[in-house]
Formats: structure tokens, sequence, C-alpha cells
């Protein structure tokens, strides 16, 4: 087959080798080979191994736009210094406290602060259970 016969999807799937090796191995231990919908692409989903600020990087070394910044939740995107500060502060205090702590107040007092049309908050799981509430 020369190259002008080759298709987009076998031209990816050149380039992604290290991707379709990994989402072979998905396909044997999760159901449908993903674990979020998002991930679904044709051929195989990219398999990513590290990511700084608005980039990522495949298994295969390809330097990536990172567009989906963690559905939304990356705002100033991946390993911005101060974050891993803060978290890692946290970290060292706990985790999962699986109790009512003095933080979630303050989180709820600066959002009625920056919304202020808001008289309380409401903390959910995900994006349904704040749709069901």
């Amino acid at each position: 087959m020369t190259a002008k016969q080759r298709t987009i999807e076998q031209d990816f799937a050149e380039a992604f080798k290290s991707s379709e090796a990994q989402y072979k191995r998905a396909m044997e231990a999760i159901a449908g080979g993903i674990t979020h919908d998002v991930r679904r692409m044709t051929p195989f989903p990219l398999y990513v191994e590290h990511a700084q600020g608005a980039r990522k990087w495949d298994m295969d070394g390809h330097e990536l736009i990172d567009y989906v910044m963690g559905h939304g939740a990356l705002l100033f995107g991946h390993g911005h210094p101060e974050i891993v500060d803060a978290v890692a502060q946290q970290m060292a205090r706990g985790t999962h406290f699986g109790a009512s702590h003095e933080l979630e107040i303050e989180w709820g007092e600066h959002i009625k602060r920056i919304v202020p049309s808001v008289d309380r908050v409401e903390f959910t799981s995900s994006g349904t259970e704040a749709t069901l509430m």
C-alpha cells in the first residue's frame, strides 16, 4: 500500500503505537476499554504519560495541547506551583476526614462573598448529584 492509499486511521495508529497497545490492554480489564465517555476515540484513545501547564505528553512522546483540562477543573493548568504547594500542605494535614472541618465553612463563606446572590451553599459529589438536588 502506498502512502497515498493509507487512511488517516492507519497514520494515527502508526504514530500512536503505545496508546494502541495500552487500549488493547485496557479492553481486557475495563468494560469498553475506557473509564469515561469523553475518552472514547476512533480508532483508540490517547494515553498520557505526564502533563504540565496547558500541555500533555502521550506515551509516544507527542506534545499535545490539553483542550480538555481535567474536564474543565484545571483552570490554572497541570502542576501550577501554587496549587501543588497548597495541595501538599493539605495532604500533610489529612486528606478525607470523613467529618466536618473549618475549611468547608471557609469555602462556603468565600462563595457567598464572590456571588452576592447566594444565601447558602450546598456541596455535592458530582454534577449529577447537584442536578438532582
